[in-house]
């Protein structure tokens, strides 16, 4: 599964490329990029061009929208934070935690 996200990292980098308006916008909701076999790789681009992306096999593009907008609002709270260096991976259980329980909600 790992690969198959970073195939569609490539996939996200062109689409990116290939939009224009991507730069205007605060954040970009790239909805599917790619498929792989029975899933779906969605991809959220904030302002600062970090991507998340997201396997899954829902259909619920609302659900998947919201679910992006309120791990993108936890990961700017995580940048706040004096102690974290950008770039890092993200090793704290509450982080994953509450993304874990927002995926329950929408997804």
């Amino acid at each position: 599964m790992d690969y198959k996200c970073h195939v569609s990292t490539f996939s996200c980098e062109m689409f990116e490329m290939d939009s224009s308006h991507c730069r205007i916008k605060l954040f970009r909701f790239l909805k599917s990029v790619d498929r792989f076999n029975d899933l779906v790789v969605s991809v959220y681009v904030t302002a600062g061009h970090t991507r998340l992306m997201l396997l899954h096999d829902s259909r619920n593009e609302d659900g998947i929208k919201s679910f992006f907008q309120e791990v993108h609002e936890l990961y700017i709270k995580i940048l706040l934070n004096p102690l974290y260096l950008p770039g890092s991976r993200i090793t704290s259980s509450h982080f994953d935690t509450k993304v874990r329980a927002l995926a329950r909600k929408y997804l």
